[in-house]
């Protein structure tokens, strides 16, 4: 191949790769100005007050209700985590004995009892805030709050 049709060549393959670069670019911003719009999934205390119509009073109620009852969790989940690393590290070590290991799977276990009473305690308690007509809107949130809690942390 002479000189000429080799520059002719290359010409042609940078403004191929060239062009398909401006087509990425393209896609790219276009994607990500839509994934920008589209809507947040609203939280719970925007649920409460958007879709079951919770009122400023309520709401004055809930506020400090959700902190303590998010302190609270941290705390548990905190102590959940810590137990169950302790826990795993016990494979580590191979002159514990299996009702050591079985007594601690325990103590995850009565931990995480103790922390799912006291979500249901927590809902149940923000249940009495509602009206009789916030009841069922109320009631219809939970099924959704639930799935996101139980579900695999890709879904949530």
């Amino acid at each position: 191949m002479n000189q000429p049709e080799r520059n002719k060549t290359l010409l042609t393959i940078i403004a191929i790769l060239l062009i398909t670069n401006l087509v990425m670019l393209i896609l790219f911003f276009r994607m990500s100005h839509q994934l920008d719009s589209q809507p947040k999934k609203l939280g719970f205390t925007e649920k409460l007050k958007k879709q079951v119509g919770f009122s400023q009073q309520q709401m004055s109620v809930f506020e400090p209700r959700k902190k303590i009852f998010w302190d609270k969790m941290r705390a548990r989940l905190d102590e959940i985590k810590k137990t169950k690393e302790d826990f795993y590290f016990q494979m580590y070590d191979p002159t514990v004995p299996d009702s050591v290991i079985e007594a601690k799977a325990n103590v995850i276990g009565n931990q995480q009892k103790e922390l799912d009473l006291q979500v249901i305690r927590h809902f149940k308690d923000i249940r009495k805030l509602c009206t009789p007509d916030q009841l069922p809107k109320y009631d219809s949130l939970l099924p959704s709050i639930i799935e996101r809690m139980t579900a695999r942390p890709e879904r949530r």
